[in-house]
């Protein structure tokens, strides 16, 4: 029994030392007097791999390469994002191309504006890679009269509408912790950690030997409290990473 335990620890060692962070992108909006401002943050390795962006083909994506694909960049992303005020769309201009810096590499910047009439709701149709990639996720932020909303957007919640004048707080809980879970299934070394973590609930070390718990019930709330303890723990570091309350360099929580 210690070989098997030894066993899937080394798996989920090696796991994680081939993990990488799921991809996502960043989506910021502003509604306010009957216009909307934006912004999206697009992982460069995401669009390299949906357009191509890196033309002498050296492993490198320069401004220079980036710079020259801004039309097609921007045509690409947008044909993927529809945002309504009520029932009227909203043409979306681009206003501005950057880079920016996110914990796991660099980020096309596309901003963003169109002309919306003021309306109590704000509906958005995100699209982006979900063709390429169903684990993508769009992380978004919508902020309207000082109070500010946080979505994830996938392929099956592709399309979400929100009250701007009363937030919905429970589902915004509910959808954090719906990600949680998804994003610990998907994830193969999140998965062999949570068993390293479970481990202890249902095996005890006794006289020196590895013996199974001998009640049920005490097992089995062991094992609910450490679930629900790293699923409400991943669920709580989506939103800051959707508000963007915190950014740690990758190499300290993902293995490259």
């Amino acid at each position: 029994m210690i070989r098997l335990i030894l066993a899937l620890l080394l798996m989920a060692f090696c796991a994680a030392a081939h993990a990488h962070k799921p991809s996502d992108s960043y989506l910021a909006v502003k509604a306010e007097s009957g216009r909307i401002e934006g912004q999206w943050d697009i992982a460069l390795r995401d669009l390299e791999y949906a357009i191509g962006l890196d033309a002498d083909g050296n492993g490198e994506i320069t401004w220079g390469e980036l710079s020259a694909r801004h039309q097609e960049v921007a045509s690409y992303a947008l044909a993927r994002l529809q945002i309504a005020a009520g029932d009227a769309a909203c043409t979306l201009q681009v206003t501005d191309h950057l880079v920016d810096q996110h914990s796991d590499g660099a980020y096309a910047v596309i901003r963003f504006g169109a002309e919306c009439p003021a309306a109590g709701s704000l509906k958005i149709r995100y699209g982006l890679f979900f063709e390429l990639d169903p684990t993508h996720r769009g992380l978004a932020r919508i902020e309207a009269a000082g109070v500010t909303q946080t979505a994830v957007f996938g392929p099956d919640r592709a399309e979400q509408t929100f009250n701007l004048a009363t937030p919905s707080l429970a589902q915004q809980i509910l959808d954090y912790v719906r990600e949680g879970v998804w994003h610990i299934w998907i994830g193969f070394d999140h998965v062999l950690f949570l068993l390293s973590l479970l481990l202890p609930a249902v095996w005890q070390r006794v006289a020196g030997r590895w013996m199974p718990a001998q009640r049920f019930a005490p097992a089995f709330w062991e094992v609910f409290r450490v679930v629900t303890a790293f699923t409400v723990a991943h669920s709580i570091t989506l939103s800051l990473a959707a508000l963007e309350l915190v950014a740690l360099p990758s190499r300290l929580v993902e293995s490259v």
